[in-house]
């Protein structure tokens, strides 16, 4: 998931229809309210606005992409085979999260590329967005566990995924390595929930 912009709070206001501006969400209260719904291909130019720099692009996809993706190459990335992904849609009916699954159903699990609208983060999207993601991927995929990377500098990603019940199984040093930086990689785990 793509680290959240500190620093925004005070661009928020009321979301409305029209606007598509948002009001703050406390950590501490209930989270926002998201529909998740499978991601059409008339949201791929708005979403890839949600990167405006090498940097974030790398944090939020990783090597996926040769650099920036365009409309036509990130249709073709959405054409691999047994990649799910989906959009969430605020009440208002703003998108305002991506994100995929990746496996065969029944089988094992990946969530990556998780990402929210710049404007939002910070605001307890991801979670409540990456928590319908995890009921999709158990109840409807039937995946026997998820795992994930995330950058061990990412720390609001981190955060909201263990608070999700993901816990830390590896830690790769220097896995990836972005201009003069080495980034550090951090993989996660979350088995099946044995009741609902």
């Amino acid at each position: 998931m793509l680290q959240a912009n500190k620093g925004n709070n005070s661009a928020f206001r009321q979301e409305s229809r029209l606007s598509g501006q948002v009001k703050p969400h406390s950590q501490k209260s209930v989270l926002p309210e998201l529909n998740v719904k499978p991601f059409t291909l008339s949201k791929v130019s708005r979403l890839l606005t949600w990167t405006d720099s090498e940097r974030e692009l790398k944090l939020w996809s990783g090597n996926t992409f040769k650099g920036s993706p365009t409309p036509k190459t990130f249709i073709t990335h959405l054409n691999r085979g047994n990649l799910h992904p989906f959009a969430g849609i605020s009440q208002y009916g703003n998108f305002v999260a991506y994100g995929e699954l990746v496996g065969v159903k029944g089988g094992e699990g990946i969530i990556c590329r998780v990402i929210v609208e710049p404007k939002l983060r910070g605001q307890a999207y991801g979670r409540s967005f990456c928590s319908k993601l995890l009921r999709i991927a158990f109840d409807e995929l039937s995946y026997t566990h998820l795992t994930l990377n995330a950058f061990h500098f990412n720390t609001p990603a981190i955060r909201c995924y263990k608070a999700l019940g993901f816990r830390q199984i590896a830690f790769r040093p220097k896995a990836r390595r972005f201009q003069n930086e080495d980034w550090d990689l951090v993989i996660l785990r979350k088995e099946r929930p044995l009741f609902d």
